[in-house]
C-alpha cells in the first residue's frame, strides 16, 4: 500500500510540473489585420501599419522601412511599415494591418484575424478567414 501511495505521489508531481509542448501558429493573407498575443517567438512581415506593445519584456529584431513612428506606452506604432520583425519573450502583443501579411509564431497565446487569408495550427489543415467585419479568433494552448 505504501508503494502505491509513493508511486501515485511521484506521478502526480511529474504531471504538475510537466510543461506542455509549445504550439505553432501561422497566418497569411493578401490584405487584412492580424493581432497576436502570446509568449514565445513570433515573426511578423508585411506592408502597412505595425503596432508593437510590451517591448520591455521581449527581444526585438526589425528589418525593413517605415515612414512615421509614434511612441505609445511601452511600444510603438510604425506607419507605412514594409519588412519583417522578429519578437521573442513574454507577453508579446503585435498587430499588423495592411497587405501581404504573414505571422508565424511558436509558443502559447491567441490571435485574431480579419480580411482575406488563411491560418494554420500545428499540422492541421489551413482554415480560411471569414470576410469583414468578422474576426476569426484562434487560441493555441494545451
Amino acid at each position: 500500500m505504501k508503494r502505491v501511495l509513493v508511486a501515485t505521489f511521484v506521478v502526480v508531481s511529474l504531471l504538475a510540473f510537466a510543461r506542455p509542448k509549445p504550439h505553432s501558429f501561422s497566418a497569411s493573407g493578401g490584405h487584412g489585420w492580424i493581432r497576436y498575443w502570446g509568449t514565445g517567438k513570433v515573426v511578423v512581415s508585411g506592408e502597412g501599419t505595425l503596432t508593437i506593445r510590451n517591448i520591455s519584456r521581449m527581444n526585438m529584431k526589425m528589418d525593413g522601412t517605415w515612414g512615421e513612428k509614434q511612441w505609445v506606452t511601452d511600444g510603438g506604432v510604425y506607419k507605412h511599415f514594409k519588412g519583417k520583425v522578429t519578437l521573442a519573450g513574454l507577453g508579446i502583443h503585435v498587430e499588423i494591418r495592411g497587405w501581404n501579411l504573414s505571422v508565424k509564431g511558436e509558443g502559447f497565446g491567441k490571435a485574431h484575424c480579419q480580411g482575406e487569408g488563411t491560418y494554420q495550427l500545428e499540422d492541421e489543415a489551413p482554415v480560411q478567414w471569414k470576410p469583414h467585419p468578422f474576426w476569426v479568433k484562434v487560441k493555441f494552448r494545451r
